[in-house]
C-alpha cells in the first residue's frame, strides 16, 4: 500500500497542443476537487474515530469488569485505524503543495510507508483474534476464556509480527528530486525501481515488487479472510444447533442465547466492513503493478492522461473507504456492545442536559434507577467475555 504515500508514478513534464493542455488542466482540477472531498471526509472520519476511541478507552478504564480480552484488543484495533486515518490526511494534504511534492522529509516518507501497512496488518489479525475468542466462548464453552493480561501480550506480538513486510517497503522507499518544469525540481516520496530513465534509483525490479504486492494481499486479505470465515461459520453452525428460545424472555438462558446471536452479528458486520474497505485498494495496487493505468503503446497523449487519472480517481475512492473504517468500527461497537452503547448515550445525555440547563431552570434532583434488564444483559455480556 505504498501508493497511499504521495506519488509513486515518477513525475514527468507533459507537452502537447492546446487540447492536451486543456485536458490536463481539467484532469488536475478534478483531482484537486477530489482531494478536497477526501480531506473533508477523512477529517469527519478522524473526528468520529477519535471521539469514539476516546470514549471506548474511558469506558473500559473506568469500569474494571470491562477489562476483558476482547475489549482490550478492540481498543487497540480502533487506535490502529485512527493512526491510518491520521496518516491518510497528511498524505492527502500533499495534493495542495507545489507540483504535489512531498513536504515532510525523507524520514517521514519511510515512517508513513511502514506505519500505514503495519496498521492494516494489525487490524486484520486483531479481528482474527477477536473472532477466535468468540468462537472459543460459543463453540468451546468449557474452556476458560483468556485473561486480560494475555491480550496485552497478543497486542505486542501482533505489532511485532506486522513489522517485517512493511519494513521492506520502507527500506526501498525514499525521497527523490524530479524535474517538474525547466530548471525546477521537487521532492517526491516514491518506491525505488530499477529504472533506465532515472539510473540513480537503485531499487527492486518490477517483478520483485509484484511478488511483494501479492504477498501483501495474501497477508492482509486472504489469510485473515479464511480464518475469520472459519470461525464465523463455526459460530453460526453452533448457534443453529442450540435449542430455540423459549417464550419466557426473562430467563437467563434466553438472554445468553440472544447475546450470542448479537455477538455473531457484530463479528460478521465488522468482518464485512473490513474486507469491503480494505480489499479493493489492495486489488487496485495489484492491478497497478501490471501497468494498467500507464500509457499503452496505442494510446494518444489525451488517452494516457485519462487512463492515469482514472487510476488516481479509483485510488482516491478506495483510500477514502479505508479512512472511514475507524468510524465504521466505532459505529458497530456502539450498535452491538451494550457497555459502549450505554457510555455513548450517557455522554450524549450529558451534553444535551448541559444545553437544556442554559435555557431552562435546573429541576430538582431525582434518583434514576437503571433498568434491571439492561444491567443483567451487560453483566452477562461481560461474564462470557463477548
Amino acid at each position: 500500500m505504498t501508493e497511499a504515500i504521495n506519488l509513486t508514478v515518477i513525475p514527468t513534464t507533459i507537452k502537447g497542443g492546446p487540447s492536451v493542455q486543456d485536458e490536463l488542466e481539467l484532469a488536475l482540477e478534478i483531482r484537486r476537487r477530489l482531494s478536497i472531498a477526501r480531506i473533508v471526509i477523512g477529517a469527519i472520519a478522524l473526528v468520529v474515530s477519535f471521539i469514539g476511541t476516546i470514549l471506548i478507552c474511558i469506558t473500559v478504564a473506568r469500569v474494571k469488569r470491562l477489562w476483558s480480552f476482547t475489549n482490550i484488543v478492540v481498543i487497540n484495533m480502533c487506535i490502529a485505524a485512527l493512526l491510518f486515518t491520521m496518516i491518510g490526511l497528511f498524505n492527502a494534504a500533499t495534493e495542495f503543495t507545489s507540483y504535489k511534492s512531498w513536504p515532510y522529509g525523507p524520514v517521514m516518507c519511510k515512517l508513513f510507508t511502514v506505519f500505514i501497512q503495519m496498521s492494516v496488518i494489525f487490524i486484520a489479525y486483531s479481528m482474527v483474534c477477536v473472532s477466535y475468542i468468540r468462537y472459543r466462548v460459543i463453540c468451546q464453552p468449557f474452556k476458560t476464556p483468556p485473561a486480560p493480561s494475555i491480550a496485552y501480550i497478543i497486542v505486542i506480538l501482533l505489532w511485532i509480527i506486522s513489522i517485517p513486510l512493511p519494513t521492506v517497503y520502507g527500506v526501498f522507499t525514499r525521497v527523490y528530486n524530479f524535474p517538474v518544469a525547466p530548471n525546477v525540481e521537487r521532492p517526491f516520496c516514491v518506491r525505488q525501481y530499477q529504472n533506465q530513465e532515472y539510473s540513480y534509483m537503485q531499487g527492486l525490479s518490477q517483478r520483485t515488487w509484484r511478488v511483494l504486492t501479492w504477498l501483501l494481499f495474501a497477508v492482509n486479505v486472504v489469510i485473515p479472510l479464511i480464518l475469520i470465515l472459519f470461525f464465523t461459520i463455526s459460530i453460526h453452525l453452533e448457534l443453529n444447533q442450540q435449542p430455540a428460545v423459549t417464550m419466557n424472555i426473562d430467563t437467563r438462558a434466553d438472554k445468553i442465547y440472544a447475546i450470542k446471536k448479537d455477538v455473531k452479528k457484530m463479528n460478521l458486520v465488522i468482518s464485512l466492513a473490513f474486507f469491503i474497505t480494505w480489499s479493493p485498494i489492495t486489488i487496485l495496487y495489484i492491478i497497478s503493478e501490471y501497468n494498467v493505468f500507464d500509457r499503452q503503446p496505442n494510446d494518444t497523449l489525451i488517452q494516457a492522461i485519462q487512463r492515469y487519472h482514472l487510476g488516481q480517481g479509483l485510488q482516491f475512492f478506495f483510500i477514502t473507504l479505508c479512512n472511514c473504517y475507524g468510524a465504521t468500527t466505532i459505529t458497530i461497537c456502539y450498535k452491538f456492545n451494550p457497555h459502549f452503547n450505554r457510555a455513548f448515550q450517557k455522554i450524549l445525555r450529558r451534553c444535551y442536559n448541559k444545553k437544556q440547563s442554559k435555557i431552562q431552570p435546573v429541576p430538582s434532583r431525582s434518583i434514576i434507577i437503571p433498568s434491571s434488564k439492561s444491567t443483567n444483559t451487560s453483566v452477562l455480556y461481560n461474564k462470557y467475555n463477548l
